[in-house]
């Protein structure tokens, strides 16, 4: 049973290592390609047909695109020219956002801010402004659902904020703009915006996490395939190899120490950037690691330890060397890498990239039952073992005692004094 347990150790930290090699891989894919953003904009697309038949489609992305690359909601635009030496840095942008299929657009938008900044939009506020048959489009809509003048409205609305924060500190500035709306806007535009907005979301949070998924699988199997990590074989290997599967187990609890070791850094992290804030309010940019405000480091705790790894993919990193180094994995720099392909068996390769789609976070939970499973049978066994040990030494001793009851009685009969 023992073997077993071991077995599966092994063959969940290869799959945990490559897994997380996965998940660096996808994310830095989706954030190269602006997956969210292009969802959002999707969203955001079909959110404003349903406004008004004005907003055809070709429209309506062309004002979500204008919405998600607004200065406050893109979050990451880079001036196309500058006098200092920065450049360079605005045309390695530039070409960045060309391979990726146009400008950046933003992630997050929050319901009152789309209902502002399309109010905007139409009364021309801001440094991107629409073409003028979009913006016509979009003024067409807003006349059409209530809001003749979206600059008056916007007035309204930034006034009625103000006497709010002034009159109810309290409320929460998400509460206060929402409140400002309903009351300086109400008109069917806001009330069409509100009652879709969040479905709206919801379904373009389901096929971004689709896509996502399918992005996943298809860098799993690349990742499978191009290390060429058979899961059949490499359990047969790890059944018959008692020092490997030995070395993948105390690697396996050095993984979880070391991804317990990182979880507590960060809570430890997060509780003290709370203590800072709570006793210096003006301290909420101060994180642990950074200079402080008298521009001197923060002192180490332990300065002549090593640091372990507390990364991830530095974790991951590791992980995979020693992959490498036992032979789990064939590197394409490697010799006969491209021989490998040759004999390899897809069914077994396929299956890797299965599994590995899984993710990193359900190998990890499953390498933390299966070494809490591993620690009770282990101690179950030595249990046994040690009661086995006590009951041969028990007998053992017992058996030099006793005598058999032949030897009793003859030793009666051949004595006299013994029969009195």
């Amino acid at each position: 049973m023992l073997k077993s347990i071991d077995v599966l150790i092994g063959l969940t930290v290869v799959l945990l290592a490559l897994s997380m090699a996965v998940t660096v891989i996808t994310q830095s894919l989706t954030t190269l390609l602006n997956s969210r953003g292009r969802h959002l904009r999707r969203g955001l697309t079909d959110l404003l047909q349903q406004l008004d038949p004005a907003l055809t489609a070709t429209w309506s992305k062309a004002v979500a695109t204008r919405l998600l690359t607004h200065p406050l909601v893109s979050g990451s635009n880079t001036p196309v020219s500058s006098n200092d030496g920065t450049a360079w840095f605005a045309g390695v942008a530039t070409a960045v956002r060309r391979l990726a299929g146009g400008p950046r657009l933003g992630n997050v938008i929050h319901r009152e801010e789309f209902t502002k900044l399309l109010m905007g939009l139409a009364a021309g506020h801001g440094t991107t402004e629409l073409a003028t048959k979009a913006k016509a489009a979009l003024s067409t809509a807003l006349t059409n659902n209530g809001v003749s003048d979206p600059d008056a409205t916007l007035k309204h609305i930034r006034a009625l904020a103000l006497q709010l924060e002034r009159s109810s500190p309290e409320l929460s500035n998400m509460t206060r703009q929402n409140v400002a709306i309903l009351h300086a806007a109400e008109s069917d535009l806001v009330a069409k915006i509100n009652n879709w907005f969040d479905q709206t979301m919801d379904r373009t949070s389901q096929r971004f996490t689709a896509s996502t998924r399918a992005i996943t699988f298809g860098v799993a199997f690349v990742v499978a395939f191009g290390l060429q990590v058979d899961t059949p074989s490499l359990v047969n290997r790890l059944a018959a190899d008692d020092q490997l599967r030995a070395a993948f187990v105390r690697e396996a609890k050095a993984l979880q120490t070391d991804q317990v070791r990182a979880a507590e850094e960060q809570r430890q992290a997060a509780e003290k950037v709370k203590a800072a804030q709570k006793d210096d309010p003006a301290a909420d940019g101060a994180t642990p690691g950074t200079a402080n405000a008298a521009g001197t480091p923060p002192e180490s705790e332990n300065p002549g330890a090593q640091p372990a790894p507390t990364d991830p993919e530095e974790i991951a990193r590791k992980y995979r060397v020693f992959l490498a180094t036992n032979g789990i994995v064939k590197l394409p720099s490697s010799a006969g890498w491209w021989d490998g392909f040759r004999t390899a068996n897809y069914l077994g390769l396929l299956l890797t990239a299965l599994l590995l789609s899984l993710g990193a976070p359900f190998w990890y939970s499953a390498l933390g039952r299966l070494l809490q499973l591993r620690s009770v049978i282990a101690a179950k066994d030595d249990a046994q073992r040690t009661q086995r040990q006590s009951n041969d030494s028990a007998q053992a001793g017992m058996s030099g005692l006793t005598r058999s009851p032949t030897s009793i009685v003859a030793g009666e009969r051949g004595d006299p004094v013994a029969l009195g």
